[in-house]
């Protein structure tokens, strides 16, 4: 296909895959700056016509999610309680990934942290044009932005009933790839850190099991501790207590729910005497930055998270176009990191 002639009689490509195209790539075609770009397709005043005509001509023809007139701003919704309640850095990065990717494209991105009991009663406002809910499942909300038509995207969680779009790393993959990784290295004897009220982290357990049930290993309710919250100090306190009622040779090795409990689950066991992975070996999830740095670095199964965040801007920016009806699941690749905290089982 023939391409648009840029500044200079520069050639940009006018198939480039959507999702690729940045704000520059259009300002460069029109030749123009990236600000005057960003202000004629959001709309602001102070653009002679023709210039305006010209910039979304080439956005458009050059796929550029973000040549979408009217999209005043992207809002991210986020459970106040959830905030609170986990690890930040994981957050942190999927944020990154979602404002690196709305600046590129020259979209605003607010941010409202919704109490539970508020979600009932939260009514869309005019200056938003589509929602990102970040680790939200909450019922009523997917079932009354869905009933009003009004674009939205699930990040880092799933809908069952497809009735939104979601975006999440693939976590069954993932709970299998840290199950299988301890199996082969002889463990039996799994303990599993879990947090069932989240439907992500039910994926990561039902993978681990399958992994498990290939080698047959059978499932035991009575290895599996079910957190309130997926924190370092509720990990450290579980563990401890296990280790205090059950003993030292009740488990050889613990599967977290995500990298913040597993640093819990070493400091207990580093507190009890037991060395890792020596007596207990030790494997999370997420592979957040502080993971390779801690006392013991951290075998973990990685998850590209700033690329969540930004598929999940990409995807909301498609569902506003109305391009696609069809609400869609996308998981993305995950993949183990063995570093020092998983060995062999310990002989007796």
């Amino acid at each position: 296909m023939a391409g648009l002639d840029g500044p200079s009689g520069k050639k940009v490509n006018a198939a480039t895959p959507a999702g690729r195209v940045t704000l520059r790539d259009v300002a460069e075609a029109v030749g123009v700056s990236i600000s005057t770009a960003s202000r004629a397709l959001a709309g602001a005043p102070g653009i002679s016509g023709d210039v305006r005509s010209r910039i979304q001509s080439a956005a458009e023809r050059l796929n550029y999610l973000g040549a979408v007139p009217g999209i005043a701003q992207i809002t991210l919704l986020s459970d106040l309680h959830l905030a609170e309640s986990t690890t930040g850095e994981f957050m942190l990065a999927v944020q990154r990934g979602m404002e690196k990717r709305a600046r590129e494209l020259g979209l605003a991105l607010s941010m409202k942290l919704v109490a539970p009991s508020a979600r009932t009663r939260l009514e869309p406002d005019d200056e938003t044009s589509g929602y990102l809910l970040f680790s939200m499942q909450d019922e009523d909300l997917i079932q009354g932005l869905h009933e009003r038509g009004i674009p939205a995207v699930i990040v880092n969680g799933r809908e069952p009933l497809m009735r939104l779009d979601a975006v999440a790393p693939a976590n069954r993959t993932g709970g299998y790839l840290g199950a299988h990784h301890l199996v082969e290295l002889g463990h039996r004897r799994i303990l599993t850190l879990s947090h069932s009220r989240r439907p992500t982290i039910r994926d990561r357990i039902a993978g681990s099991r399958k992994a498990m049930r290939e080698t047959g290993i059978g499932e035991a309710d009575d290895l599996t501790i079910d957190l309130e919250a997926m924190r370092s100090n509720l990990a450290f306190k579980a563990v401890k207590e296990r280790l205090e009622t059950k003993g030292h040779d009740d488990f050889t090795a613990i599967l977290c729910c995500n990298d913040d409990c597993a640093f819990g689950a070493i400091a207990a066991l580093t507190e009890a005497g037991l060395s890792v992975p020596g007596d207990v070996s030790v494997v999370g999830f997420d592979d957040i930055p502080t993971a390779a740095l801690n006392s013991v670095p951290l075998t973990t199964i990685r998850v590209e998270a700033e690329d969540i965040g930004a598929r999940s801007i990409n995807r909301l920016v498609e569902r506003i176009r109305g391009q696609d009806k069809l609400a869609t699941y996308t998981e993305t690749a995950v993949s183990l990191v063995v570093r020092s905290s998983t060995g062999p089982v310990r002989t007796t």
